[in-house]
């Protein structure tokens, strides 16, 4: 059987990266803004915007939170992932994305100018 959870986005952080702490390890934790155009049957241009939460742990969730602001262009790579608990009684749900790489898609004085 063939397996494969890999998640690979662009997009804008929308969400300031907030870093915490996870027994020993960091978790920095944001949101990703996915931004696609299609055409719809009539021709006319559709915009979908699709929010995501990520998760990036360790020394590169560290970085992210040091050097990542919002509206920041990034490229993520990553694995679908689902967390389950409980609050008063009733199973709640969230799907994140889980990050294992990330690298930024415009140079600093670029992504700079733009966040401005």
């Amino acid at each position: 059987m063939y397996a494969c959870n890999c998640i690979r986005l662009t997009g804008n952080i929308a969400k300031p990266p907030i870093p915490s702490r996870a027994g020993t390890t960091s978790v920095t934790r944001a949101r990703l803004i996915h931004n696609e155009t299609v055409e719809r049957a009539s021709g006319e241009p559709l915009e979908r915007l699709t929010a995501v939460e990520i998760e990036i742990w360790g020394k590169r969730g560290e970085a992210f939170a040091e050097y990542v602001t919002t509206k920041t262009p990034v490229f993520i790579e990553g694995s679908l992932q689902l967390a389950e608990w409980e609050k008063d009684g009733e199973r709640l749900f969230r799907h994140f994305i889980r990050v294992t790489d990330w690298q930024f898609l415009l140079p600093k004085s670029v992504t700079t100018e733009a966040a401005a």
